[in-house]
């Protein structure tokens, strides 16, 4: 995959409205999956496989900058939004990337995910937000199968 397929893939607002309208003609089940996705970890191949498993097309949506530097300090993010999201979407597995500048629920409601997905280690706040989904009949679930985040893997190289 040559980076210009990659970087396609990275949408923003119209272009995502676009593609989630020609998805849903195209009767196929979408997936949303939040998160930081700052440091890749096999963990994070295993959420991305997991989410993936459960629909015909995965959207990827990455927290913003601003919104990790309030979250988890200003030694966070380690990569900004737009390095994150191009990692993310060179995954073959992710039909999309959006960052959301406005957050996990606009997000979830601008997609309208069969399932929203996220990882056991997300804040409190981001799983409890998972609940828009019901808005439209959607379901959520919380990975929980990986044992490894990013501030353990920082922890132990410290």
């Amino acid at each position: 995959m040559n980076s210009e397929v990659i970087e396609k893939k990275i949408l923003e607002d119209v272009e995502l409205d676009r593609m989630l309208a020609y998805w849903k003609f195209r009767d196929r089940s979408v997936v949303a999956l939040y998160g930081s996705f700052d440091v890749l970890h096999p963990g994070t191949f295993e959420l991305i496989t997991y989410a993936a498993e459960h629909g015909h097309e995965l959207v990827v949506g990455i927290k913003p900058d601003g919104e990790m530097k309030k979250e988890k300090g200003d030694k966070f993010p380690v990569f900004g939004q737009n390095k994150r999201a191009l990692v993310v979407a060179s995954n073959q597995l992710v039909s999309a990337v959006y960052i959301c500048q406005n957050g996990i629920e606009d997000f979830l409601r601008r997609v309208k995910p069969s399932l929203a997905v996220c990882c056991h280690h997300a804040s409190s706040t981001d799983k409890d937000k998972l609940e828009v989904v019901k808005e439209w009949g959607g379901k959520y679930k919380i990975f929980t199968q990986s044992t490894t985040s990013v501030e353990d893997i920082i922890t132990k190289l410290c």
